[in-house]
C-alpha cells in the first residue's frame, strides 16, 4: 500500500470517528486511527529499505566474488613464479 493511501485512509478514518458525535474517549480514537496510519507507514518503509539492502547485498557478494577471484589468480601466478625460480 502506497504512503498517500495509508494517510487518505487515516484522514478517513478519522472522519468517521468526528462524523460520530462521540465526545468522551474521542482524542484517543484519533491518536489510534493516526497510530495504526503510522504503523502501516514504517510497514512500507521497512519493506522498501529491506528491498534496497537486499540490492545492496547481491552487489557487495557479486564484489566480493571478483576480489576473491582475482585473489586467486595472483596467488597462482605468484606460485608460478616462484616455481620458475627454483
Amino acid at each position: 500500500m502506497a504512503l498517500h493511501q495509508i494517510a487518505r485512509d487515516a484522514l478517513e478514518e478519522i472522519k468517521a470517528i468526528e462524523g460520530t458525535s462521540v465526545t468522551e474517549g474521542h482524542e484517543a480514537e484519533i491518536l489510534a486511527a493516526i497510530d495504526k496510519a503510522m504503523h502501516r507507514a514504517m510497514e512500507v518503509c521497512c519493506r522498501e529499505h529491506a528491498e534496497v539492502v537486499d540490492e545492496h547485498l547481491d552487489h557487495s557478494r557479486g564484489v566480493a566474488r571478483q576480489i576473491n577471484e582475482e585473489t586467486e589468480r595472483r596467488r597462482k601466478l605468484l606460485i608460478a613464479n616462484l616455481s620458475a625460480l627454483r
